[in-house]
């Protein structure tokens, strides 16, 4: 691929991820467009895969192949309900979080183990006639590791100038994914300021009435409301979250 081929993919690139806010579209659409844009650099299928820290797991988004069908009849779940934990240091998925490196594999059960039986994983892999499977880190803004993109080859050998350019398409997975991590703060943090400002509005007082007490009555509340440096309406209201 020339210069000027590789500056289209980037813009393409570029072009669709500004302005995705969810990851799993964001996946969706990488996988897709990286599969499509690159079969003359033996490209037949990607998957793309997030890491969960908080649940100590990796879990499967989506991939892209022309036989998918095919394959999801095979798959006992969904693949976006696959998952493997973090502790699986054998799978190769795990592994390129861990190490925050390539790895590659001409067998796909190296990045399923723990996830999918070996002998499904081998089916598979000759349906979609890969002969060569690596992952590349997805990385944050920080270079923390985030997420892991998985490609497929049907050549056994990657070359240089491929390696690069699923390299520079990783990075810039990686810069929308910090966008849309950050947006998914911004969120959070606006969801729990409305429930705490709803919640506050509920406790507020607002319902208005009428209470006619006795002098005597009236003078032991305000002597209360001295001794407490509280007005009468809110003495009144303290006796009645006690009860």
């Amino acid at each position: 691929m020339d210069s000027d081929k590789q500056t289209i993919l980037l813009k393409k690139t570029a072009n669709l991820l500004v302005g995705t806010h969810d990851f799993r579209n964001l996946a969706h659409q990488a996988a897709d467009l990286v599969v499509k844009e690159l079969k003359d650099k033996n490209l037949i299928g990607a998957s793309v895969f997030r890491l969960h820290e908080q649940e100590n797991l990796v879990y499967a988004y989506t991939y892209a192949n022309k036989y998918r069908k095919l394959i999801d009849a095979l798959l006992p779940a969904k693949f976006s309900q696959l998952n493997i934990s973090l502790s699986a240091t054998n799978n190769l998925v795990v592994k390129t979080i861990l190490t925050n490196q390539i790895q590659q594999s001409q067998s796909l059960a190296d990045f399923s183990k723990g996830a999918l039986p070996e002998s499904l994983t081998d089916k598979i892999q000759k349906i979609m006639r890969a002969k060569l499977f690596a992952t590349l880190p997805i990385r944050l803004k920080s270079g923390k590791v985030a997420g892991v993109i998985l490609l497929a080859l049907n050549n056994p050998q990657l070359s240089g100038e491929q390696l690069v350019l699923f390299e520079v398409f990783a990075d810039q997975l990686g810069l929308a994914f910090s966008n849309i991590m950050e947006f998914e703060r911004l969120m959070a943090k606006y969801q729990n300021l409305t429930k705490r400002f709803l919640a506050s509005e509920e406790d507020a007082p607002s319902v208005k009435f009428t209470l006619r007490i006795t002098p005597k009555e009236n003078e032991k509340l305000e002597k209360l409301a001295r001794d407490k440096k509280r007005t009468k309406a809110e003495i009144i209201r303290d006796f009645l979250d006690e009860v």
